[in-house]
């Protein structure tokens, strides 16, 4: 999955940042991983729904580095059912979509998909920072989203975020996570940015043990 480069796309300090953590997440390169695959498939199986997934945040959108059921890339983040849990960092668990006015006209609810219930959990990185969720979805009511999916969804969140950061999985993605960091650092030394350049050198010094490689 690739996200627009930081070169091409202005982003705030506090946005390249996230993006800086996103890429030491490991998070950008599920789509590749049969294990991640797996994992995705585990929970649409424990949780009997058609569509769960992973989404992270950057530029506007909503991307989907890992997701089973449905055939998406991205979503603007104006259109996603995750904007919310991702800014308040708050758990979601929705039984009934079209009953909530807030969900009711979303085009994933009242378009072809016709999803009736959703919940996710958020996803944080090194220093607090939010980078998206771990979520199911099912087009049937499903009260028992309200005490089971969260739980459920907390556990998969766990065992993804241990594996996308895992030495095995960080070496395999090790050039495009430190040429990425590489790349935010260079434009936060142009824009003069000096705190925003020692916060991305923080996590590449963290990152860079796992990944193999030398950075600059």
């Amino acid at each position: 999955m690739t996200i627009p480069d930081s070169d091409s796309v202005p982003l705030s300090s506090e946005d390249a940042l996230r993006r800086a953590v996103l890429f030491a997440s490991g998070l950008l390169a599920l789509r590749d991983s049969p294990r991640f695959n797996e994992l995705i498939q585990e929970l649409s199986r424990t949780m009997d729904v058609p569509i769960a997934g992973v989404s992270v945040i950057d530029s506007g959108f909503c991307w989907l580095p890992v997701l089973h059921g449905v055939d998406l890339d991205s979503v603007p983040l104006s259109e996603s059912l995750c904007a919310g849990v991702v800014e308040t960092q708050i758990p979601m668990a929705e039984t009934d979509l079209p009953a909530n006015p807030e969900f009711a006209n979303n085009r994933f609810v009242a378009g072809p998909l016709a999803l009736r219930a959703y919940a996710a959990v958020p996803m944080r990185g090194v220093q607090g920072a939010k980078l998206g969720t771990v979520f199911v979805a099912d087009q049937r009511v499903r009260p028992d989203f309200a005490h089971r999916a969260i739980p459920q969804l907390e556990r998969a969140t766990t065992r993804i975020l241990e594996e996308a950061s895992s030495p095995h999985h960080m070496r395999r993605v090790g050039r495009t996570t430190v040429e990425g960091l590489e790349s935010l650092i260079r434009q936060a030394t142009r824009d003069g940015d000096d705190a925003l350049v020692t916060a991305i050198d923080r996590v590449m010094r963290e990152v860079l043990p796992l990944t193999g490689m030398r950075g600059i």
